[in-house]
């Protein structure tokens, strides 16, 4: 018989298969370079559904290797769909030529902290699996140094986004709508960020253990959050016009170009 785990696992993957097509529409056929925000939504879903096959293995096998794998699937799968703010926010630099050329070198340092951190939280939970006292320290210090990361990621993120919030009136209409979509996610961004540290930094409290824990916080602060942004990010990329319905949009693929 399922646990509630892997319940919440196969609802998780029949929610994300639609989902993956729908970004791999909007990726391919609706809208062209930058088109950086669906390419990291189509991977953030493949994961998602990755993480919920290992969950469903992992309650019906005592292998330590799957269940540090659903974990790792778990904790740093959140890293991309931060990461599609990203893409949203090149989008707005692409379309509004007299952007500042620090916003351009903010969206270049925090390419860089992403993917230093995926790195660290990835290469530290598979040290985390490791038979050696000393390999498991070090794997727990990475994890953590890659979720501080996140932090400092996000902050770019939110200074990009507060400087584009003080020129709102002279953005475009597309640009003012990725701007809304991305404030209105940033509340559901935060509340899983917070599960995701607790669940980290307090590995004893079960309450915020992925696959050992109840299912009320994962469901509420986890699966949740993620769901209200995927949706609210997918939605914004009917609201905003196709790459066809863009006046001279050989500016949006020169611009993503740099």
């Amino acid at each position: 018989m399922l646990g509630s785990h892997s319940k919440l696992s196969i609802a998780q993957i029949v929610f994300y298969i639609p989902v993956t097509a729908t970004a791999l529409y909007l990726a391919c056929y609706r809208h062209k370079r930058p088109r950086m925000a669906w390419i990291i939504l189509t991977f953030f879903s493949i994961i998602r559904i990755t993480a919920g096959i290992l969950v469903i293995i992992s309650e019906k096998s005592s292998s330590l290797g799957v269940s540090i794998a659903s974990v790792i699937f778990l904790n740093a799968g959140v890293f991309p769909l931060i990461a599609a703010t990203l893409g949203f926010i090149r989008i707005i630099v692409a379309l509004e030529r007299n952007m500042s050329r620090q916003i351009r070198q903010c969206l270049v340092v925090s390419r860089f902290l992403f993917i230093v951190g995926i790195g660290l939280t990835v290469a530290g939970g598979a040290l985390e699996g490791s038979d050696t006292d000393s390999d498991v320290l070090i794997g727990v210090k990475l994890v953590k140094t890659g979720y501080i990361m996140v932090v400092v990621f996000v902050g770019c993120l939110l200074a990009m986004q507060g400087y584009f919030w003080t020129q709102r009136s002279a953005l475009s209409v597309t640009s003012r709508t990725i701007l809304t979509s991305t404030a209105l996610a940033t509340p559901f961004i935060a509340v899983r960020i917070v599960y995701l540290f607790l669940s980290v930094f307090q590995p004893t409290d079960l309450r915020w253990s992925d696959l050992r824990g109840p299912i009320a916080p994962f469901l509420t602060m986890g699966l949740l959050m993620e769901y209200a942004v995927v949706l609210m990010y997918l939605i914004t990329g009917f609201l905003i016009p196709s790459w066809r319905n863009i006046e001279k949009p050989e500016i949006l693929l020169d611009d993503a170009t740099r």
